[in-house]
């Protein structure tokens, strides 16, 4: 063994040329290297595995959720089909039998936003000899605002006083399971009058006399609410008037399937 003017041992005995000469340090340290080095290269490439696979299922989720909400949200418009079913029921007849409409209102813009109607009639028949009067509303919207506006919630704000609970009651013959809720109002004024509101909703089907209608197998409803005063000894004609009316708006739905 030799040594060099640098004092550095020379493993070769000077045999070798002094230009091949390699560190035995370095030799042995050399495997050592290797596998570590290895080592942390699989692992960086598990770690950048993990963080492409979180990326991409957060992405993927951040896409589904902007989806879901836009269809939720009608953002990208509302089916052509849809639409026409809601306007449909501006052809429901305003003069039937000897009822007549003498008022044909509009929402409010705020309150048709709220209800996102497709279509609806607002409208005030009179019976043309005794003067009894019904206001009906049909409307036809996505099932989500049109089943939380009840009229327990909407009269509460008014001057009537609500003097019976909810009822279903039969309102089609032809349907064997139609019905509609019956609720009972009076005025609060000084004649105390008694009033009597009808409600429910249909897919297009029979009328319901539904408890959760916002859970309803279909995304979009019908609803109709009517409400009259009674005049007399009678306690009013709603049930004259659904046995013309009701036909007539029949003829004007569909059902919705989706």
């Amino acid at each position: 063994m030799s040594t060099e003017s640098t004092g550095r041992i020379d493993p070769t005995n000077g045999n070798e040329p002094i230009g091949t000469t390699i560190s035995l340090q370095s030799e042995i340290e050399k495997p050592l290297l290797d596998k570590v080095g290895l080592d942390g290269m699989v692992a960086h490439g598990r770690d950048l595995q993990k963080w492409f696979i979180g990326v991409g299922t957060a992405l993927a989720l951040l896409l589904l959720g902007g989806v879901s909400h836009g269809l939720f949200s009608n953002r990208w418009g509302v089916a052509e089909d849809i639409v026409s079913l809601g306007q449909k029921l501006s052809a429901i007849p305003t003069e039937i039998g000897p009822w007549k409409c003498i008022q044909d209102s509009k929402l409010a813009e705020s309150v048709e936003k709220t209800l996102e109607a497709k279509g609806y009639i607002s409208r005030l028949y009179t019976h043309q000899t005794t003067g009894e009067s019904v206001n009906v509303f049909v409307v036809f919207g996505p099932k989500g605002p049109i089943a939380v506006h009840t009229p327990e919630i909407c009269y509460s704000a008014r001057a009537v006083t609500q003097t019976s609970d909810r009822t279903s009651t039969p309102v089609e013959s032809e349907f064997k399971e139609g019905a509609l809720w019956k609720l009972g109002f009076e005025t609060n004024t000084v004649d105390k009058r008694k009033m009597n509101v009808f409600y429910g909703w249909s897919e297009g089907g029979a009328w319901q006399a539904a408890a959760n209608p916002r859970f309803w197998r279909t995304d979009y409803l019908y609803k109709i609410q009517t409400s009259c005063q009674a005049t007399g000894k009678k306690e009013d004609s709603t049930d004259e008037f659904f046995k013309l009316f009701l036909p007539e708006l029949r003829k004007q739905m569909r059902r919705v399937d989706g």
